[in-house]
């Protein structure tokens, strides 16, 4: 199973975390525009407004499902996060990535 995590930048308080929260997740090429879009189907709406609240101060990381030593950190130097309440998903517009082996 992939593992997505996100974090404050300040303190590295842990938001989310796609194994303890049970959560899914797409990763992919945002269309339009350089960057990737993350969508989180994130069943605590509290999680998803704490993400919101911290938009400018956010770092995700993404492991691999079959390479446990590899991890990609994106990030949002304009703090784009979406997220229109209870059921729909939170979405997060990242600009950066950077690869490296843990």
């Amino acid at each position: 199973m992939h593992h997505l995590y996100i974090r404050h930048t300040v303190g590295g308080r842990l938001f989310l975390d796609s194994k303890k929260h049970g959560a899914s997740f797409e990763i992919e090429p945002a269309e339009g525009r350089d960057g990737w879009k993350i969508s989180i189907a994130c069943p605590d709406a509290a999680v998803a407004e704490a993400v919101c609240r911290s938009r400018d101060e956010l770092n995700i990381f993404f492991v691999p499902e079959d390479a446990p030593d590899r991890k990609t950190w994106f990030f949002s130097t304009h703090g784009e996060v979406e997220y229109d309440g209870p059921g729909k998903p939170l979405v997060i517009w990242a600009d950066g990535r950077i690869d490296y082996n843990v």
